[in-house]
């Protein structure tokens, strides 16, 4: 206790108490005093301390002061360990119990400081039930629960940062210490040289005792294996009872094998090694090769790395035409599948529609005049889908035909990007323009026609298409009306349908027949003169074609004739001449089939409108005739 008393009086004598204490003065402390300075080293570890016990009773007191020593975790000496025992101290004020609280207190102030702030985000805290059930209050504290480990967490960073902290200041003061060695060293260089010298000596004299010891220690292990197998061989003689004169024997079988050793195989390893030597002797005294050859060298290598790199790309180039080619033979066919498909397509829709046809007949004597409406709506609805079906057939035809003339145009392209550079040489070889000039002039030419030509076809389209939307204007007029009609003659069919007689049906159809073999007629006339107009404008097509190749010929001869190239010249010309017919050949193919299509997709429409509009007619008549007749009646 005298030891604690002293302790406690010095601790208390320093900061942040500062007491001025002696130990008379402290020994001679009235209970409320040594309570009031256990009060404030407490308050002083918890700051909070004095607001918690301010209001409080003597006993709540002393049970917070003891909740505040088990969150320190005091552990209490032997002679107050019972916690009954430490409760009535601390209200009686007693000295056994306060001295050992003071004394664990004071041993470490800043300590016990951290504990508590701590304890402040860690301990769990006793919520009445009447609190609970506040749902704002029940966030907050669920809400705490989560952030003490996260307070956890970073208490241990910061203590490892101080910790990297003081451990810094520790290594900067060694290195300063270091520095200041370090200083003094290179004042007196004499004092380094000498230490370093007696460091290296030191360094290879342990370099030598290290590899005579290894060196002692090898041949020991082999002096050690020799005396094992000396020790075996006596070992073995003695069991097999052998005698001086066998052991000589041996002796002098050993002689000999070492002998031949030495005397055959020793030598041919010898040769080798010596063999080995004077090559790499040669490989040494041969010249040093100098930056020139060196240069030279390099410049030969990159040769020939050129001479590979155009030899691959010339393969490359070679391989993707003939891949072009294979893919336009591949078009061709596939265009050449797809018209079959179309051709077939069109064969079975035509059977189709003569089966229609068939059956309408058949059925169409011994159906009503209703039933007949139905089938002339079927009949539409057939015709329409016949139409859009080949519409799309032409529209994928057109498709294939032109993915066919895109690889052909990119093959003539290929050819001609290869010859143009030749002619160009050519050209400049003898300052002279030659058909690249004839081709740019011929390709404006062209073009400037084809633009003519499509604008002539881009009026005349906008002219058939005006024409369409009065047509349909009209048409859609005349179906209301047909719509009104009909609907007044199905009003009027039940009223009729027993007074109207199988001579009249019998007559219609005859009458219908005979319409339908006169349009039939009609149509295979109307196909037969646009069949002629086809041709026609074919043949002139071809004759154009046939006009622009001698033109170009000619002048093609005629610039040849006049200029008087070699050989090669004229067979570049002449290649390039038929590249040029082709590719006017291919544009005007291209010209003459979109036109094709356009006038036989305008002829069919005009043709279909034109039935539409002359069944309507007939309906239209008939249903009047049938009217006037029933109100004459």
């Amino acid at each position: 206790m005298l030891k604690e008393s002293i302790f406690i009086v010095n601790q208390l004598n320093k900061e942040p108490f500062l007491k001025n204490l002696t130990f008379p003065s402290f020994e001679a402390l009235s209970p409320l005093m040594l309570l009031e300075v256990l009060n404030e080293v407490l308050t002083e570890i918890q700051p909070k301390y004095t607001e918690i016990i301010q209001d409080k009773t003597d006993e709540e007191r002393v049970q917070e002061m003891i909740n505040l020593l088990s969150m320190l975790e005091y552990e209490p000496i032997k002679e107050c360990c019972d916690l009954q025992a430490i409760r009535e101290g601390l209200d009686t004020n007693d000295k056994v119990v306060i001295y050992p609280i003071l004394f664990w207190l004071l041993q470490d102030v800043s300590t016990l400081k951290r504990k508590a702030y701590l304890s402040q985000f860690t301990c769990e805290i006793e919520v009445n039930k009447q609190k609970e059930q506040i749902q704002k209050f029940q966030q907050t504290f669920v809400m705490y629960e989560d952030l003490q480990p996260l307070s956890v967490s970073k208490n241990n960073a910061v203590v490892e940062n101080r910790t990297m902290q003081n451990n810094k200041c520790s290594l900067l003061k060694q290195k300063e210490m270091l520095h200041k060695e370090l200083e003094s060293l290179v004042k007196s260089p004499d004092i380094l040289l000498k230490a370093s010298r007696q460091l290296r000596l030191e360094r290879e004299r342990a370099k030598l005792v290290a590899r005579q010891t290894t060196e002692q220690e090898e041949q020991l292990s082999q002096a050690q294996k020799r005396v094992s197998e000396l020790e075996e061989q006596t070992k073995g003689h003695l069991v097999a009872g052998d005698n001086a004169a066998d052991l000589i024997v041996e002796l002098r079988n050993e002689i000999e094998a070492n002998t031949v050793k030495v005397m055959e195989k020793l030598p041919t390893e010898l040769e080798k090694m010596r063999k080995e030597v004077d090559a790499l002797q040669k490989l040494a005294e041969m010249p040093v090769v100098t930056a020139a050859q060196l240069l030279e060298m390099k410049n030969q290598i990159q040769d020939v790395t050129s001479k590979i790199h155009k030899r691959t790309v010339k393969n490359i180039i070679d391989q993707s035409c003939e891949e072009d080619r294979l893919k336009s033979i591949r078009e061709k066919a596939s265009a050449i599948h797809q018209t079959n498909n179309l051709k077939a397509q069109e064969l079975q829709d035509l059977k189709d529609r003569l089966a229609f046809v068939e059956r309408k007949a058949k059925v169409s004597a011994t159906q009503t005049r209703f039933h007949d409406a139905e089938w002339g709506l079927w009949d539409e609805l057939k015709c329409k889908k016949i139409n859009l079906r080949k519409k799309y057939e032409e529209v994928d035809g057109l498709k294939a035909e032109r993915a066919h003339l895109q690889g052909t145009e990119r093959v003539l392209k290929q050819t001609a990007r290869y010859f143009h550079p030749l002619l160009q040489i050519l050209e400049a070889e003898k300052d002279k323009t030659g058909p690249s000039d004839v081709q740019r002039k011929l390709e404006r030419m062209a073009f400037v026609k084809n633009k003519d030509q499509s604008q002539t076809d881009m009026c005349e389209l906008r002219r058939l298409k005006a024409m369409m939307a009065s047509l349909t204007s009209y048409m859609s007029t005349l179906r209301e009306e047909r719509k009104a009609v009909r609907q007044q003659a199905l009003e009027d069919r039940f009223e009729l349908k027993r007074a109207y007689g199988t001579t009249a049906l019998n007559d219609k159809l005859k009458l219908l027949k005979d319409e339908n073999a006169e349009l039939e007629r009609q149509c295979n006339d109307k196909q037969a003169l646009i069949e002629t107009t086809k041709m026609k404008l074919k043949a002139a097509m071809f004759e154009l074609k046939a006009y622009n190749c001698l033109e170009a010929r000619d002048h093609t001869t005629k610039s040849v004739k006049a200029k008087g190239t070699e050989p090669r010249k004229l067979a570049i010309l002449k290649e390039f001449t038929e590249l040029d017919e082709a590719k006017n050949n291919l544009v005007k193919c291209v010209i003459v089939s979109t036109t094709g299509r356009i006038h036989k997709s305008l002829t069919l429409g005009l043709k279909l409108e034109k039935n539409r509009f002359k069944s309507a007619r007939a309906s239209l008549a008939h249903t009047s005739l049938r009217i006037c007749w029933i109100l004459c009646k």
